[in-house]
C-alpha cells in the first residue's frame, strides 16, 4: 500500500537489501526524526516502555520540549554560522568567482543545516549538479538511503554509491523508487545506472535510458576532471575520521537519554497537571458523577477534580464516611531539578564539558533548554574543523570539475584553501589574546605573520603574509609629506615612490604605485649618499645607482630625491688640484 500525492501513488520505500543496512537504516532514519521534529511517535514508544498502559493513559500527550540530541548537535555546528571564506594562491579571482557561484546556490546556509546533520548522524551525502548555464545545485542526502563501497587503501572514501531515491517516471508519471549507481572503482569503465527497485530492495529492470536518455559506461559517463579520470559527483561528510565509512553508532546514549529526558518530562508535566496539589481521599464514601475513561486495560473510573471544584460524595454502606487528603503527589521542584541534572549527564556524553553547559535562567534548577557556551562552541569548532575543511574541499573540488565540463570554463581543480570564521570573542577574551600575543612578539617568541595566523584562524602562511603587506602599504597611503626623502615613516623611516591605487574594497590596485619603505638607519644611509654627490665624493650616476641597488627605490623616484645634486660634478681630488681661477 502506498500514500497518495494527489492523482499519483507514492509506493511504500523497500527495506534495505542486507540486515546489517536494515539496522544502520534504521537508527540513522530515528536520528533524522529527532533532528526535524518528527519524532512524537519514537517518544510515545519509549513511554511505553517505562509505564504501563493504564498508567500511560492518564499522562496525557507525549511532551517535547525535551530534546538534548537536537538542541546540543544543533548548538556544535557552529561552522556556518558565517560563510567561509574561499581562496587560491594562483587564482584568487577564479576562487572568488566559485564562492559567488556558491553563494547563489544557497551552499553556506544549506550547509549550516546539513553540519548538524552530519554531526547527529555521523555521516551525510552531497550530491553536486551543474548546469550549461553556470548553476551549481546541492542535494543533501540521508545515511538511510545510501549503501557505499570504497577502496580497501581507503575504507571511508567511497568509490560506488548506491542511493535510494523516489522518481517520476519520464514517460508513465508513475512515482517508482529506484537505485542510483555511481561506480567508479575500475577508472576504466565507469558508471552511472538507474534501476527499478525490487520488494526485497534489489535492483530489478534498468531504467537508465528512460531517464538520461543514453546509457552512461565507460567513455559514455560524463562526471571527469581536467585529466580525463572519472569522479563521483558525490561527497560523504564525516563527523570524525574513524578510517571507516559509517559510524552510525556512535554516541548512542545521547539518543537514547534524550528520549528517557523527554519521558520524564512528559511525567513531570503529569506531575504538575494532576499531582501538585493535595491528594483526596473518601472512607464510606463514593464520588458522585464517576465516568470510565480509556478501554481494555487501560479502563479506570474517573471523575473530573479541581483545585477550584466542589465534590459530592455518596454514603456507602451504614459506616460514617470518612474524607481526608493526602499531601501532594509529586514535589515538582525536585522533580524539575533531578530531570535537569539527567539532561546535563546526556548532554556529557556529546563530548561537552560541564564547565560548557549552562541554563539561559538563572539558577541551576531552571528548566530552560541545555545552553552551550561560546568557549564550549568554540571547541566544537575546532574538534570539527579538520574534517569539515577536509569534505569542504573535496566539495568544492568536485563543483569547479562539473562546472567546467558543463560550461567550458576553466576554474582551478585543485588546491583550493577554506577559512571558517570563527566565533566572534567577548570583550575579555579579545583583550586576553591581544595582550598574550603583543607579549610574545615583544619577547621574540612569535613573528607578525604568527600573530595574524593566530588572530585570523584558518588563514594560511603566504595568505597572512600578502595581507600584512597588504596593511603596510594601505598605512603608506596616508602619511603626510615631510622632506625631500618623500614620507615618513615614524621613527625615522620614509616611504619613497609613488602611492598605489586602492579600489572601493581597501584593496592595492595591480600594477600601480612602486613604494619601498625605508627604516631611520636606511634613511640616514640615503642621505649620506646624497651628500656625497654634493660634497663631489660620489658621481650622481653613481650616486643613483646606488640608491636604487642599495635600497631598492625606484629609479624615477631616486632622481627626485637627487634633484639637481652633482649635475655639475667635478671630484673633490679634481678640484683640489686645479690652479687658482682655473675654471675646468
Amino acid at each position: 500500500m502506498g500514500l497518495s500525492l494527489l492523482s499519483s501513488t507514492i509506493p511504500n520505500p523497500p527495506p534495505a537489501p542486507t540486515a546489517e543496512d536494515t539496522a544502520r537504516w534504521e537508527h540513522s532514519a530515528l536520528r533524522l526524526r529527532m533532528l526535524v521534529g518528527r519524532w512524537s511517535e519514537d517518544l510515545d514508544r519509549t513511554i511505553s516502555l517505562h509505564i504501563d498502559p493504564t498508567r500511560r493513559a492518564s499522562w496525557g500527550v507525549p511532551d517535547l520540549s525535551s530534546n538534548v540530541f537536537r538542541s546540543v548537535t544543533k548548538q556544535l555546528a557552529c561552522l556556518f554560522d558565517r560563510p567561509p571564506t574561499i581562496d587560491h594562491a594562483g587564482a584568487p579571482d577564479q576562487a572568488a568567482e566559485l564562492a559567488r557561484l556558491c553563494a547563489r546556490s544557497g551552499l553556506w546556509s544549506l550547509m549550516a543545516r546539513t553540519q548538524a546533520n552530519v554531526i547527529g548522524l555521523r555521516e551525510y551525502g552531497i550530491r553536486i549538479h551543474a548546469t550549461a548555464d553556470g548553476e551549481i545545485l546541492y542535494r543533501p542526502i540521508a545515511p538511510n538511503r545510501l549503501i557505499c563501497g570504497a577502496d580497501p587503501d581507503r575504507p571511508d572514501v567511497p568509490v560506488y554509491v548506491k542511493e535510494l531515491r523516489l522518481r517520476q517516471h519520464p514517460i508513465t508519471g508513475d512515482y517508482q523508487w529506484t537505485w542510483n549507481e555511481l561506480d567508479i572503482s575500475d577508472p576504466s569503465a565507469p558508471y552511472e545506472r538507474v534501476t527499478l527497485t525490487d520488494p526485497r530492495g534489489g535492483s530489478a529492470l534498468d531504467l537508465t535510458a528512460d531517464y538520461f536518455g543514453e546509457d552512461r559506461i565507460g567513455d559514455a559517463y560524463p562526471y571527469r576532471n581536467a585529466s580525463g579520470d572519472p569522479v563521483l559527483p558525490f561527497v560523504l561528510w564525516h563527523a570524525e575520521n574513524t578510517a571507516y565509512m559509517w559510524d552510525s553508532w556512535a554516541n548512542s546514549e545521547v539518543v537514547y537519554g534524550s528520549l528517557t529526558s523527554a519521558c520524564l518530562f512528559s511525567m513531570f508535566v503529569h506531575a504538575v497537571r494532576d499531582c501538585s496539589w493535595p491528594q483526596r481521599w473518601a472512607v464510606g464514601a463514593v464520588p458522585m458523577g464517576l465516568g470510565i475513561d480509556g478501554a481494555g486495560t487501560s479502563a479506570r473510573q474517573t471523575v473530573a477534580t479541581d483545585p477550584a471544584s466542589i465534590l459530592l460524595f455518596q454514603n456507602e454502606g451504614e459506616t460514617q464516611p470518612q474524607l481526608g487528603q493526602f499531601s501532594p503527589g509529586a514535589d515538582v521542584e525536585k522533580l524539575l531539578e533531578s530531570i535537569t541534572k539527567f539532561e546535563n549527564r546526556v548532554a556529557e556524553y556529546a563530548g561537552i564539558s560541564p564547565s560548557n553547559l549552562t541554563r539561559n535562567h538563572g539558577t541551576p534548577r531552571s528548566g530552560y533548554a541545555v545552553t552551550v557556551t561560546q568557549s564550549g562552541r568554540r571547541e566544537a569548532q575546532r574538534k570539527f574543523e579538520g574534517t569539515t575543511r577536509a569534505a569542504m574541499l573535496e566539495t568544492l573540488r568536485i563543483s569547479a570539475i562539473l562546472l567546467n565540463r558543463a560550461t567550458g570554463s576553466s576554474l582551478p581543480e585543485d588546491d583550493y584553501t577554506i577559512r571558517f570564521q570563527s566565533i566572534p570573542l567577548s570583550e575579555q577574551e579579545r583583550e586576553s589574546l591581544r595582550k598574550d600575543v603583543l607579549e610574545k612578539i615583544g619577547a621574540g617568541l612569535m613573528s607578525k605573520v604568527d600573530a595574524y595566523m593566530e588572530l585570523h584562524p584558518g588563514i594560511s602562511r603566504a595568505r597572512a603574509l600578502e595581507e600584512l603587506q597588504r596593511i603596510q602599504l594601505e598605512e603608506s597611503v596616508t602619511v603626510p609629506t615631510s622632506s625631500v626623502l618623500g614620507v615618513n615613516g615614524g621613527d625615522g623611516g620614509a616611504v619613497i615612490g609613488d602611492a598605489p591605487e586602492i579600489d572601493n574594497e581597501g584593496n592595492i590596485k595591480p600594477g600601480t604605485g612602486a613604494q619601498v619603505v625605508l627604516n631611520g638607519a636606511q634613511v640616514t644611509a640615503a642621505q649620506g649618499i646624497v651628500t656625497s654627490v654634493a660634497l663631489g665624493d660620489l658621481p650622481r650616476d653613481s650616486g643613483l645607482s646606488m640608491l636604487v641597488e642599495f635600497f631598492g627605490i625606484p629609479y624615477d623616484a631616486a632622481n627626485r630625491i637627487m634633484g639637481t645634486v652633482g649635475l655639475g660634478f667635478v671630484s673633490a681630488t679634481a678640484a683640489a688640484a686645479q690652479p687658482a681661477g682655473s675654471s675646468d
